[in-house]
């Protein structure tokens, strides 16, 4: 595996969306890589400082209700 790749697959690492033999693969990389070992490690920082961040908001019930009526309009 190349860099470019590696990049491309780290986020989906973060989220648990590889298939086994594509993190077997970046797991691999990531060993013998120190430049996207560190690149992965920031990422996986970055990710947890936005879950514990992140603000949550429970949507207005008339938006709710007006959302599910125009969905049940067109479908």
């Amino acid at each position: 595996m190349n860099c470019n790749k590696a990049t491309v697959l780290m986020s989906a690492a973060i989220d648990g969306e590889l298939t086994g033999k594509e993190a077997e693969e970046l797991s691999e990389h990531l060993a013998e890589c120190p430049e996207c070992r560190t690149e992965f490690q920031e990422a996986k920082n970055t990710k947890i400082i936005i879950r514990e961040r992140i603000v949550r908001v429970k949507a207005p019930k008339n938006l709710v209700e007006s959302i599910v009526r125009m969905t049940n309009v067109t479908t």
